[in-house]
């Protein structure tokens, strides 16, 4: 029995068999780990996407051209001010220190004809407001990097984390033109007959945190757009923690 234990031990064929095993052994681990990355991703991020906030309102723009009979004449935009914070991880216990903050790969889709979409950054002229929709504010992508104070307006994050911020507009959507003794800009969705449904928009972007020490990680947002409500309020606002769905994967070691 030895004797025979022995020689199937010797033979090439049973090693090649065991290597194979082996082998097979490690890819499936290997395959498990893909497909558990693939649905978990990074399980303890050195910093998290804390909470994502929507300022969904909308804006007249007053229109050169006067109008017989009528004191107004405005052109509608529908603004949603989005706000990513950026902060580091509790759990997290070594340190790491953030080199810049990216979005960028910005899909806009609308379910109506209504309108064009377009992205800005904020307007650091303007002392008065955040977002200007303004030619020089468009963009297709926006950094924000390191400084030793955070500044929104002028695109600053600390190397801790911070507020990110950019506005996605659906400008043009319809024109109200009217007499009435006073404008309330709230009230301009609904006084144009605007419905949800002719608002309903989408964004997707990529968001992408990169660290001083190298490592970059990424991640995919999507939002529907604008805001339940706006309409009838003129502006809506809502804040979203669940952020745990959107899943960061290391694109750089």
């Amino acid at each position: 029995m030895n004797e025979q234990l022995s020689k199937l031990l010797n033979q090439k064929s049973f090693h090649i068999i065991i290597l194979v095993a082996i082998v097979f052994i490690l890819l499936v681990m290997l395959g498990f780990f893909l497909l558990r990355y693939s649905v978990e991703g990074e399980t303890n991020m050195p910093f998290i996407l804390s909470k994502i906030s929507i300022i969904s309102s909308a804006e007249g723009i007053d229109n050169p051209e006067q109008i017989e009979g009528n004191k107004w004449n405005f052109t509608i935009n529908q603004n949603n001010d989005i706000y990513l914070y950026i902060e580091k991880n509790a759990n997290y216990e070594k340190v790491e220190a953030i080199e810049n903050v990216t979005i960028k790969n910005i899909v806009m889709t609308k379910k109506n004809e209504k309108g064009t979409l377009k992205t800005y950054k904020p307007n650091a002229e303007n002392p008065n407001v955040i977002f200007k929709n303004a030619e020089e504010s468009a963009v297709e992508t926006i950094t924000y990097n390191v400084e030793e104070n955070a500044d929104v307006k002028n695109l600053k994050i600390t190397n801790q984390g911070g507020i990110i911020a950019f506005r996605f507009a659906n400008e043009g959507i319809a024109q109200y033109i009217a007499n009435d003794e006073e404008i309330n800009h709230n009230d301009l969705l609904k006084k144009a007959q605007i419905t949800q449904d002719q608002l309903q928009s989408n964004i997707q972007f990529d968001l992408i945190i990169q660290l001083k020490s190298g490592k970059t990680f990424q991640t995919t947002i999507t939002l529907d757009l604008p805001m339940e409500g706006v309409i009838e309020t003129g502006t809506k606002s809502q804040e979203f923690t669940d952020t745990e769905k959107y899943i960061f994967k290391r694109i750089k070691q």
